[in-house]
């Protein structure tokens, strides 16, 4: 755990990274390219006082859960421990509602009424509510579609997320019920944000109906309830190197993360949940040598390579760190240490790693088969001219790539909060430092890897903190190594126990803060 100067100095890095956002007006970004949008409080300061109480309490609720949780995962049964995870993700749900309804009106969870419904946020909803009457045919005319050169939402995306939506209208429509249900639901800032759009289609003749409203609201908590849900397959996968409550102390820094409650609902925050479950059923596979596991893996990647190629970098973090897994040496005995040669054939050559690897290419090749043949729509087309477009953004929206260079690791601290990159740091410096036995952190060495490839790419020049999001939950995963005693302990000892638990709190209690300061000043959309 960190010592009392390393806390003092994550408080102060904390401090600074709020300050830096309430108290200047530096740019989020980079001028005249791509900047985020500070929300301004002018006006409503009592209006913003009283939503800080409101989600404080709900942080301080959080956090209490999380420390109960501490206390009895440890020693607890699986179907308790399951009762736990479970438990903390809904009390996380209820904190990122009332982190979202702290801001000031206007940058509350209206946001999902806007971002959801105008094409110009996302259009998915546009597109399956206003140009989709049957989904058979949008689909054979897909690669037609693609073929067009969009550079945003609907040519840089596979199908998935209009088959999503077309299916929740269908279904609701077809249960008034359930729909009038579903909508009585929505907090009051939702319902008014939902009347300003009605008022101004009803200016053009249109309306904006019961059914619309009903299914943007469900994809909203939908969206929320799967990045809270996330908290379970991360503290899986972190379970594979650390203790039990190792694993449970960095699981529930999840919900805390700005980034999530900022960026909900758009679709990056909805694949936290499929790249969590990837990343988690193929460690398994690799470890276990499962072919189940590796078509179970298969079919989660499938699934989110359905909807984005952002699951491309999810799915390279896994194949690596296996690799790395199964490369694992012994000490040579002489002064020359790793044997390359034999590194790197055990590198190439996978042999142990066949029962995986066959189950998830049957699960990809099969789906991907079987989906272009009953829809009549060429997938593997379509993810080719999904990635021509996406790299024609930058031709029509000009990037300076260096700058984003810069930029980009000091977003993604502000997007993932201080204190979880504090641990992610000392995670990096402990692998450093381990020299020959760095190959025991396969996961981390992985990550690193495939997010500096991204990061010096220039791909994501711009809009980093959100792109990133089906990245987060490997980066918190690897944070949980910060959180051990000493290079290569997985159980706290019982001298430092207590206070290891003391550091942990204040690390929680301030990434809450943080989380909460950040979210109540930055907007991820520019309305």
């Amino acid at each position: 755990m960190l010592s009392s100067r390393g806390l003092i100095t994550v408080v102060a890095l904390s401090a600074i990274s709020v300050a830096f956002l309430w108290l200047t007006s530096i740019p989020l970004g980079v001028p005249g390219e791509w900047t985020w949008t500070r929300i301004t409080s002018s006006g409503s300061e009592d209006e913003l006082a009283l939503g800080v109480v409101q989600a404080a309490i709900a942080g301080v609720v959080y956090v209490l859960v999380a420390w109960l949780g501490s206390r009895r995962v440890g020693c607890c049964s699986r179907v308790e421990l399951f009762g736990w995870l479970c438990g903390v993700a809904a009390v996380g749900f209820g904190w990122l509602l009332a982190a979202q309804e702290a801001p000031p009106t206007g940058w509350r969870m209206s946001k999902s009424a806007f971002v959801l419904y105008y094409p110009g946020s996302s259009g998915y909803f546009h597109t399956a509510r206003y140009e989709i009457s049957n989904s058979s045919e949008f689909l054979r005319g897909y690669e037609g579609l693609m073929k067009e050169g969009d550079v945003l939402h609907v040519g840089t995306h596979p199908p998935g997320l209009f088959l999503l939506y077309r299916g929740l209208i269908v279904t609701l429509e077809s249960r008034p019920e359930i729909s009038e249900l579903i909508e009585s639901t929505a907090p009051a800032s939702v319902r008014e944000a939902f009347d300003l759009i009605d008022r101004n289609l009803l200016r053009i003749g249109n309306e904006l109906t019961s059914l619309d409203r009903t299914v943007i609201w469900l994809m909203t908590v939908l969206t929320q309830a799967c990045c809270v849900l996330a908290i379970v397959p991360i503290f899986v996968l972190i379970r594979h190197s650390c203790s039990r409550e190792i694993a449970w102390r960095a699981a529930v820094f999840w919900p805390l993360l700005p980034a999530l409650a900022i960026f909900i609902p758009k679709s990056d925050v909805l694949f936290v949940l499929p790249a969590a479950l990837l990343m988690c059923s193929w460690m398994v596979a690799a470890r276990r040598q499962s072919f189940l596991a590796g078509l179970l893996a298969g079919a989660f990647g499938w699934v989110g390579l359905f909807c984005s190629l952002a699951f491309l970098p999810i799915g390279l973090i896994g194949f690596v760190a296996s690799l790395l897994s199964v490369a694992r040496l012994r000490e040579h005995e002489d002064e020359s240490g790793f044997r390359l040669r034999l590194l790197v054939w055990r590198m190439v050559t996978p042999v142990s790693l066949w029962k995986p690897l066959l189950g998830g290419l049957v699960a990809v090749g099969g789906l991907t088969i079987a989906v272009t043949v009953l829809c009549e729509m060429n997938l593997l087309s379509v993810w080719i001219h999904n990635y021509r477009n996406h790299a024609a953004f930058y031709s029509q929206f000009s990037r300076t790539a260096w700058k984003w260079v810069l930029i980009n690791p000091l977003e993604l601290t502000l997007a993932a909060g201080v204190p979880v990159m504090s641990l992610a740091g000392r995670s990096t410096c402990r692998l450093a430092r381990s020299g020959r036995a760095a190959l025991q952190q396969p996961l981390l060495l992985s990550f690193l890897f495939v997010w500096a490839m991204l990061w010096l790419s220039g791909k994501n020049s711009g809009e980093a903190a959100r792109l990133w999001c089906p990245l987060l939950p490997v980066l918190l995963s690897v944070s949980a190594i910060g959180l051990l005693n000493s290079p290569g302990d997985s159980e706290p000892t019982s001298d430092d126990d207590s206070s290891g638990e003391r550091g942990w709190l204040i690390l929680l209690c301030c990434q809450t803060a943080v989380c909460l300061a950040t979210v109540t000043r930055v907007s991820g959309f520019h309305f």
